[in-house]
């Protein structure tokens, strides 16, 4: 089983996906940001179901944002402890390409599509992709906006798939080696925390988007 999660927005999913990508059992969940309390006894309940156990995981997919500063350190520190005990792969993958995928509709090559998501009270966070052999490709860098999605434009977090998503381009870029350092792997934050906000210059890791 290759252990799936993602918590960078108020709907955290977790999964297991076998190595072809099909996802065999999953949770998604609304969290009211109690991330930390949940999150492991949810990975528990999805080896309970399945039949299996931590030690029988053998690759870990992780969703890094861009999400909440909390919401993320959270899912970044589990999924990196599991991997670095069990001595597995890690890999992470963007979260908004993951649920541009999730979306599904039109996949033909050349079709662009942005996902919205919310950073603070009334700014938006857009990162705007292109379908290249059905999986969405960056074509535009993160950006701040307080304009209001166009139509046809992905607004929101909770997209049913999003487990699915990941685990297909996380399983994609296992089985092409892909392989991400539990020490160098970091998250993209929406906005950061005061105090840390004003230190962000110096953290290269950890930028405010806004």
């Amino acid at each position: 089983m290759i252990l799936v999660l993602d918590t960078a927005t108020r709907h955290p999913v977790v999964a297991l996906a076998e190595n072809t990508g099909r996802v065999v059992a999953e949770r998604q969940w609304t969290s009211q940001h109690r991330h930390g309390e949940e999150l492991l006894g949810r990975i528990d309940e999805l080896l309970g179901e399945v039949g299996s156990g931590r030690r029988e995981m053998t690759g870990v997919i992780v969703g890094t944002g861009p999400g909440s500063f909390t919401g993320l350190r959270i899912g970044l520190a589990s999924a990196k402890t599991i991997a670095y005990t069990l001595g597995v792969p890690l890999v992470g993958v963007s979260t908004t390409r993951a649920l541009v995928l999730a979306a599904g509709g039109d996949d033909a090559d050349g079709v662009e599509r942005t996902v919205w998501l919310p950073a603070g009270a009334a700014d938006r966070y857009a990162h705007r992709f292109r379908m290249a052999a059905g999986l969405p490709e960056e074509i535009k860098p993160p950006q701040l906006t307080v304009a209001p999605p166009a139509q046809g434009e992905l607004a929101g977090e909770e997209i049913d798939g999003l487990s699915a998503a990941l685990a297909t381009l996380g399983t994609r870029a296992l089985a092409a080696g892909q392989r991400d350092d539990p020490s160098e792997l970091v998250p993209a934050y929406v906005a950061l925390p005061r105090g840390v906000a004003r230190a962000a210059a110096e953290m290269a890791w950890s930028p405010d988007l806004r």
